[in-house]
């Protein structure tokens, strides 16, 4: 590993030079033509390879409804062009909010997300026209040991984990009959989420959320639910077997870079090496199921520069032991070796943020590899909204739009305040720092 530095690259030359230096395999094209391309996912066309990663704003109505910065959020979205909007994660349930701020899908709430569906879908027609209708994932998901439903921690879990709760402030697991009344929220979410007009549903596997727990639960005993492969990915298997119409999705951490058997996706060793058997195998049994697929890696709570690499962390937090460049690569490396593995199936690569104006040509690059099929940028959609716009018609990025891996979004959503852009969106977010 090489010493973590910030940001300082003002040429494609300069981010060849550095992965060279680095050893690492940056896949780089200058034609970015490829980016707007569309693709099909299981009947429905998605107009460009562009994706908005889901991001919580944390700035939801009591209820759960969309707030009047929600909609704000996605209008900005829809302007700005991707092809895929990747609505943020939306809980299923009062108890397993992460916030008291966050999105809940519910029977009183689904009127309000119509009308986010709606307008986001008009947005997007007013601005490129009728042919240009964004693919919209709605991203479900329970906290489990990190749920903060009245802003206290709640302190379940369902597996141990020393490296998720060192201090141990979790001290009462989730029985099985606990996991099958949420499993039952699951599958309520699911049929709301088709009558809110979505076109997928993602069922959330991943940064230490609840179902991410559970096919991470090798050391769980005397449960349903944890200890072999099959226990861990049986709720899972239930919820995609959920009826609906609903196109699936699944946005999976491939490997959680915390050692085996507290980590996922890990060799069992005890090593810091990443193993995709696991992984693989849970995509392989749900591919007929789900088509589409969303990779990621890490524990923001714990590691956040495995899948966020950032020039700064949060305040107080310590320096990575790596170049940001590193976790890029290596997530770049990961989601093309699953890619490869299931050529058929689309997958959606993530960290890209920090590569600011430079993610695009990296983006084409790691298309015309077939190393990914669609490119998800989170932070940097905070910060850039309308970046693919900016992309067909000035064929490239302005510098001083993009994303700066400040954290500030992160920040804001550690304290539990409404989440933005501090930098690029001042007159909303710049009073909050």
């Amino acid at each position: 590993m090489a010493k973590h530095q910030k940001f300082n690259i003002n040429s494609l030359s300069d981010l060849r030079h550095l992965a060279e230096k680095l050893k690492l395999d940056i896949p780089i094209s200058e034609s970015l033509d490829i980016l707007f391309e569309v693709i099909n996912i299981a009947g429905r066309v998605v107009p460009n390879r562009m994706v908005v990663q889901p991001m919580e704003g944390f700035d939801s109505l009591a209820n759960g409804a969309p707030g009047d910065l929600t909609f704000r959020r996605y209008a900005r979205y829809a302007r700005g062009g991707s092809g895929m909007i990747w609505f943020e994660a939306t809980s299923v349930m009062q108890a397993g909010r992460s916030n008291p701020a966050q999105l809940m899908l519910t029977s009183e709430t689904l009127d309000e997300f119509k009308r986010l569906v709606d307008t986001s879908r008009k947005m997007a027609v007013d601005s490129f026209g009728s042919s240009h209708n964004p693919f919209l994932v709605l991203q479900l998901t329970h906290s489990g040991r990190f749920s903060k439903p009245d802003g206290i921690l709640t302190g379940k879990f369902f597996s141990d984990n020393p490296y998720l709760d060192p201090s141990k402030q979790c001290s009462i697991r989730y029985t099985d009959e606990e996991l099958e009344t949420i499993r039952d929220h699951y599958i309520e979410a699911i049929k709301l989420a088709e009558q809110a007009g979505f076109d997928s549903v993602d069922i959330k596997v991943s940064h230490g959320y609840l179902l991410h727990e559970l096919i991470a639960a090798f050391t769980r005993e005397g449960s349903r639910y944890g200890g072999s492969f099959s226990k861990r990915t049986a709720l899972l298997k239930q919820l995609v077997a959920a009826p609906s119409s609903l196109i699936r999705s699944i946005r999976l951490n491939a490997s959680d870079m915390i050692p085996y058997p507290y980590g996922f996706g890990m060799k069992e060793d005890g090593s810091m090496n990443y193993d995709l058997t696991e992984p693989l195998a849970v995509i392989k049994g749900l591919s007929e199921s789900v088509p589409l697929w969303n990779i990621t890696t890490g524990i923001p709570y714990y590691n956040p520069h495995v899948n966020r690499p950032f020039d700064r962390g949060i305040s107080g937090s310590a320096t990575p032991p790596e170049h940001p460049l590193e976790g890029v690569a290596r997530m770049i490396n990961i989601t093309g070796e699953i890619q490869q593995e299931f050529p058929d199936l689309p997958m959606v690569g993530s960290a890209y943020s920090w590569l600011r104006q430079f993610f695009p040509y990296v983006g084409a690059g790691v298309l015309r590899r077939n190393m990914a099929s669609l490119i998800g940028v989170g932070r940097s959609a905070f910060a850039y909204p309308d970046a693919p716009r900016d992309l067909m018609i000035n064929g490239s990025l302005n510098p001083k739009k993009v994303c700066i891996s400040c954290s500030r979004c992160t920040e804001f959503m550690r304290r539990g305040q409404a989440s933005g852009c501090a930098i690029r969106d001042k007159e909303i977010y710049h009073s909050k720092v």
